[in-house]
């Protein structure tokens, strides 16, 4: 059955017109009739390390959004990433998560990982427990088979990747491995594959009953709160690796979204999270620590491949941010001769430079006594300024992400940087600007 429900479905996506035309993923912007992001069913991709889960995200939300690289003895994906998806015509929500370990020992940076996606879990319409076709069912796999019964109460939906055709044939090879994985408990696998595209026509139809009746469900009320309703405020937080920036993204988001801790370069696919302050909503981007280029090598596993990817995610969540935090570690400062690091200033004349919105932020002041914190901000300041002349005032608001102090200061001064950033000054005001200038001149 299962062999023939993969041929069917194999004739019908030979055609890559076909595949563009009906299936074809996009990233989700539509018209207002559409549901609002927030009312959107979620969908949690998990599965154990390297079976493909980021390739699917990608090609679900129609862009290389999440990183992938084959790294057999590590894991690529550590927080998880959230993004719209498109199948035909379901719209939905999907999360790429971290490789499930279970039984990974407490403290490790899997088993915070797998506490990461247990909550995500908990937040979403549907899981889509994902299998590697071609090596077949692992002991992982049941393991992580047993865990999901027990921990999930949301629909399981069981697919196996990887399962492209190959050969004149036409066959994929894999129908043992199909038949195999009945045996976790959820049901006839979905063939698919994540790199070819082949098997969305049976995902759209495993996919469509759940996510219709979530979609119903909320449709009314999403419709009543899209009208007048403020586009939400890109923010952005950067920096070096290890200043503290998931710290202080977890903080206002009050929830653990991203995963923290001591080791370098902890956070690898730019974050996102959205809070709500006074009836506009923030898109938070807790990016991965800027590293650089010519270091990227010393970061990852993968001889820098992976790093390379998340350098160039930085970049992007600059182009896409209205308003750039760049963290500056107040401790490192008052310990380091130099002050602020040759790479922090060049980062903030490269945001100044995008024309985004610059709010420096010192944090960790929890280490530091009253007379050292004044020495520390007139220092970050000075250095700031000197290197951004062409910014006459460059706002600086100290914190400490770890206690909470003065965090809840740092969207209301990002707010208002933007309302100054994005104010709209009329045609005769810059033409008297200009007249001014060249007087002067």
């Amino acid at each position: 059955m299962l062999t023939a429900l993969f041929r069917s479905s194999s004739r019908r996506l030979a055609s890559r017109s076909f595949l563009n035309r009906e299936f074809a993923t996009t990233p989700g912007s539509r018209a207002k009739e559409e549901l609002d992001d927030l009312f959107l069913p979620l969908v949690a991709v998990v599965g154990r390390p390297n079976v493909g889960k980021s390739a699917l995200f990608n090609r679900l939300v129609g862009k290389r959004e999440a990183l992938v690289h084959n790294t057999p003895e590590g894991h690529v994906t550590r927080d998880y990433k959230e993004g719209l998806a498109r199948l035909s015509d379901l719209r939905f929500k999907v999360v790429d998560t971290s490789g499930l370990e279970p039984s990974a020992a407490a403290g490790t940076i899997q088993a915070r990982a797998t506490a990461l996606t247990t909550g995500v879990l908990n937040q979403s319409t549907l899981a889509l427990f994902l299998v590697d076709a071609r090596e077949g069912v692992l002991g992982q796999d049941a393991d992580l088979a047993k865990w999901l019964r027990k921990n999930c109460a949301i629909p399981v939906l069981l697919a196996a990747n990887k399962a492209e055709r190959r050969g004149a044939s036409g066959s994929s090879g894999v129908e043992a491995a199909l038949t195999d994985a009945t045996r976790l408990g959820f049901g006839d696998p979905i063939a698919i594959s994540a790199k070819t595209g082949e098997g969305m026509t049976e995902l759209y139809a495993a996919l469509q009953p759940v996510l219709d009746e979530h979609q119903s469900f909320h449709k009314q009320q999403a419709q009543e709160d899209e009208e007048g309703k403020e586009r939400a405020v890109q923010l952005a937080i950067m920096g070096l690796p290890n200043v503290g920036k998931s710290t202080l993204a977890n903080y206002l988001l009050g929830r653990e979204r991203s995963m923290t801790g001591p080791e370098p370069g902890l956070t690898r696919d730019a974050v996102h999270g959205r809070v709500a302050w006074e009836g506009r909503d923030i898109d938070l981007i807790d990016t991965a620590g800027w590293m650089r280029r010519n270091r990227l090598h010393n970061y990852d596993e993968s001889g820098g491949a992976v790093a390379e990817q998340t350098l160039q995610q930085g970049q992007r969540s600059m182009h896409m941010a209205a308003v750039v935090v760049l963290l500056v570690n107040a401790e490192d400062v008052r310990d380091r001769g130099a002050g602020v690091s040759k790479r922090e200033l060049a980062l903030a004349s490269d945001v100044i430079k995008e024309g985004r919105a610059l709010l420096i932020v010192a944090n960790k002041l929890d280490a530091c006594s009253d007379n050292e914190r004044s020495a520390v901000m007139e220092r970050i300041h000075s250095q700031f300024q000197a290197s951004t002349s062409e910014v006459a005032a460059l706002p600086l608001h100290g914190l400490s992400a770890k206690t909470g102090e003065g965090a809840q200061d740092l969207l209301p001064a990002a707010m208002q940087l933007y309302d100054t950033w994005n104010k709209r000054l009329t045609t005769s005001r810059l033409n008297n600007w200009r007249e001014k200038v060249t007087f002067w001149r």
